[in-house]
């Protein structure tokens, strides 16, 4: 991972000696929020994992890196209070955090050719911001576990 033009969060999540890391905390936090979910969300989850070993890997080391650049503005804010740290304010924003990694996935979604990828990610969407608050002490735990 380059870390150069980036801003104070991706420069320590990004390079080389953290994202791997990164990577696989994340793999491991949607792995343990989809086993929360129901039956068939669970089994779709573990059918695509089976047909697509790679598929969240990939799509996490996508997706990971625009997903810290939306967090820089968390970050800052966080930053520039010395009584709050990057954890709680993640937890203190939960909505509007929700709402600005879903923004990336939007943006994702609507650049793949795929429509299968396409129609599921619209199934999913609606309630999509839900999901992400509940997940949201996971990923502000996973975002903040190697910011300074």
């Amino acid at each position: 991972m380059s870390e150069s033009n980036q801003g104070p969060l991706a420069q320590q999540l990004l390079k080389d000696s953290v994202f791997p890391q990164l990577l696989e905390d994340s793999k491991s936090l949607v792995a343990s929020e989809v086993e929360k979910k129901n039956m068939a969300l669970r089994t779709g989850f573990n059918m695509v994992k089976k047909a697509k070993p790679n598929l969240i890997d990939n799509a996490m080391r996508t997706l990971l890196p625009e997903f810290v650049g939306a967090l820089e503005p968390f970050y800052a804010s966080a930053e520039a209070d010395p009584n709050t740290q990057f954890r709680d304010h993640l937890l203190n924003h939960q909505t509007e955090v929700a709402d600005t990694l879903l923004e990336v996935a939007d943006r994702r979604v609507a650049g793949v050719d795929n429509r299968v990828v396409k129609s599921g990610y619209q199934r999913l969407r609606g309630r999509a911001q839900r999901e992400v608050v509940a997940a949201m002490p996971g990923i502000a735990a996973v975002m903040s576990k190697y910011a300074e």
